[in-house]
């Protein structure tokens, strides 16, 4: 029973806004602890491009953190190029520390995507769960994901603006390389694109 509950809580926990569909997720759910940062750097391959991230986290208060990203998308085969960035906002209200059955967080973000022929706003919440497992190396893995309700407006170049309602899902596990570094597989599933992200995020 724990173990199916941990399943429905972590992967169908995960949906992304707007220009989720440009950042990603990038981050377990588990919050950074108040004074420390982290930072970490991706590669993102999408349906029609290919993009560079860039992410920074910091912990403040009880169980909270805030995250900026930002990025350079090359997009539909070199025609679109552009950049994004995003701020979101995670807190944390479950916790495998105090046997909850997974890490939980809420929040919100907002991203702003600017290309040559459109330019994408979204804002929206999200639901984030994972679970912290410790491998026989001795390293831990963690499966993470994440569900997010977002409104998306995009303003094409001569047409007039076009507001939605619109779901994303990603999921994907990061895996620790050292007491302060882990590097992250994830898929993004959405109605609007789906993408794979891969990189590595390390403690300042």
């Amino acid at each position: 029973m724990k173990i199916l509950l941990k399943i429905l809580l972590i992967f169908p926990v995960t949906f992304s806004i707007t220009l989720a569909q440009y950042s990603g997720q990038l981050s377990i759910a588990e919050t950074v602890l108040k004074g420390t940062s982290i930072g970490s750097g991706f590669v993102a391959v999408y349906e029609d491009g290919f993009g560079v991230i860039g992410q920074y986290r910091v912990g403040f208060g009880g169980y909270s953190d805030i995250g900026g990203k930002a990025g350079i998308v090359d997009y539909d085969k070199g025609d679109q190029t552009g950049f994004f960035m995003g701020v979101d906002y995670k807190y944390q209200i479950m916790e495998v520390r105090i046997q909850d059955p997974v890490d939980m967080s809420i929040g919100g973000l907002v991203d702003f995507a600017h290309f040559e022929h459109f330019s994408l706003l979204s804002f929206g919440g999200f639901l984030a769960g994972s679970h912290p497992y410790r491998m026989s190396s001795g390293r831990k893995i963690t499966p993470y994901g994440r569900l997010i309700l977002r409104i998306d407006r995009e303003d094409p170049d001569n047409f007039d603006p076009d507001t939605d309602f619109n779901i994303g899902l990603n999921f994907g596990g990061a895996l620790e390389l050292s007491s302060s570094t882990n590097a992250h597989a994830e898929f993004q599933l959405d109605n609007i694109q789906t993408a794979f992200f891969m990189g590595v995020s390390f403690g300042l």
